[in-house]
C-alpha cells in the first residue's frame, strides 16, 4: 500500500463536504480525502460505484477498462456521441463533473496485463465484470500488499459483491447508560444515556476460499435456507462467464439457461445436494445489466468502501446479495468462516 501523506481539508472542501463531516467526523473525511481507489470495469455497476465514490470526496479514482462503449448500456455516464470510444474515456467528462476536487484518471489497458506493482499503488481495489479467476489473482496481490479488495457484478435483476478487508479495525458510536459510565451501577429504565466510541476488529478470508466454500455445511439451517438460491446463482453465473468467455445473452436465452442449469447441477452435485434445490426459473432474469439493480448494488458497495476507508461503522462480512425479481431486498452473509 502506498505511504500516507498528511491530509488537510481546505475551506472549499469543508464547505463541499460539510454534511459528511457532520455525519462521520473530520478525521473520517481526512481518511477519505487520502484514499486512492482503483475501479475495474465501467458497466452499469461500475458507473454507480464511480458516481458515489467521486461524490464522497476521495483523493483519486482510477477507471480501468479496455472495452468499447456501446449504445443502450446501463452506464449512464456515457453521452450518446461517445458510443464507439473506449468506455472509460467516454465516461471521463461526466465523472469529473460530479466533483472537480477528485482526481479522475483513466487506463484503457486490459487488466490481465497489469502486474503486481501496478496494484500496489492503490489503497482500495474494486473489480467488476471480471472472470472469477482474474478476481482471485488480483485479490491475492491485494492481500500481499494489505489492500482492501471488493468484487461485484450485476446480472439482469440481481447482483452481488464480495468483500475482503483482511484484518479490519473500525469504530462505532453506541449509547451506554450514563449511570454505568459514571459509577458502574445498574441503570434504571429512564436513566439518560451517553455516547461512547467502541472499537472492533474483524478478520476476512480471500475470494478463493469464499468461492470454494460449502455454506450448506458451514451455516446453520436457517442461514443456509436464506442464501442458498443467491449463492448457487452467483456461483453458476461466474462459472458460466469463465467457461463461455462471456455473460448470458438474451439472443441465446434458451441455450444459455440450459448451460446455467448444467452448471448449477454440477455445483449441487459437488456439494452433495438435491438438484431441485434451486429452481431453473431463477435464470430467466439474469440477462443484461439492468440499471435499477446496478443502482442498488453499486450504492451499497460504494458505501461499504466509504465505511472501510473511514473506519467508521461495521462493514459487511463478506457477501451481499440482491435479487430485484423476487424479494427486492439485500441479504448479507459471512461465507467461508
Amino acid at each position: 500500500m502506498v505511504a500516507k501523506e498528511e491530509v488537510t481539508i481546505s475551506e472549499a472542501e469543508a464547505a463541499l463536504y460539510d454534511r459528511q463531516i457532520r455525519l462521520w467526523g473530520l478525521e473520517a473525511q481526512k481518511r477519505l480525502r487520502a484514499a486512492r481507489v482503483l475501479l475495474i470495469g465501467l458497466g452499469g455497476l461500475g458507473a454507480e460505484i464511480a458516481k458515489n465514490l467521486t461524490l464522497s470526496g476521495i483523493k483519486s479514482l482510477t477507471l480501468l477498462d479496455h472495452s468499447i462503449a456501446v449504445a443502450n448500456s446501463a452506464n449512464f455516464l456515457i453521452p450518446l456521441e461517445n458510443v464507439g470510444k473506449n468506455v472509460v474515456e467516454a465516461s471521463l467528462e461526466r465523472v469529473q463533473r460530479l466533483n472537480p476536487m477528485v482526481d479522475i484518471l483513466t487506463d484503457t489497458e486490459n487488466v490481465t496485463a497489469k502486474n503486481e506493482d501496478f496494484f500496489s499503488g492503490f489503497d482500495v481495489v474494486c473489480a467488476t465484470r471480471l472472470p472469477v479467476e482474474e478476481s482471485i489473482r488480483i485479490n491475492a496481490i491485494c492481500r500481499k500488499h494489505s489492500i482492501p479488495f471488493y468484487s461485484g457484478d450485476v446480472f439482469g435483476f440481481g447482483g452481488f459483491f464480495f468483500v475482503d478487508l483482511l484484518e479490519h479495525e473500525y469504530s462505532e458510536e453506541v449509547n451506554v447508560p450514563a449511570a454505568t459510565l459514571k459509577d458502574g451501577c445498574t441503570a434504571k429504565k429512564n436513566d439518560p444515556s451517553e455516547t461512547k466510541t467502541v472499537k472492533h476488529t474483524l478478520n476476512y478470508i480471500p475470494l478463493q476460499a469464499a468461492f470454494e466454500a460449502d455454506p450448506s455445511s458451514q451455516l446453520n439451517k436457517r442461514s443456509w435456507q436464506r442464501i442458498k438460491s443467491h449463492f448457487i446463482t452467483m456461483k453458476s453465473l461466474l462459472m458460466f462467464r469463465s467457461q463461455m468467455k462471456r455473460d448470458p445473452e438474451a439472443a441465446n436465452r434458451q441455450s444459455d439457461i440450459a448451460k446455467l442449469c448444467e452448471i448449477r447441477d454440477h455445483i449441487l452435485h459437488e456439494m452433495k445436494l438435491d438438484n431441485q434445490m434451486v429452481d431453473s426459473g431463477i435464470f430467466e432474469t439474469v440477462f443484461g445489466e439492468l440499471s435499477p439493480a446496478a443502482a442498488v448494488v453499486g450504492g451499497v458497495l460504494a458505501q461499504e468502501i466509504i465505511k472501510a476507508v473511514s473506519h467508521k461503522d461495521a462493514p459487511i462480512r463478506n457477501h451481499f446479495f440482491f435479487n430485484g425479481a423476487t424479494d427486492f431486498s439485500g441479504v448479507v452473509e459471512a461465507i467461508g468462516f
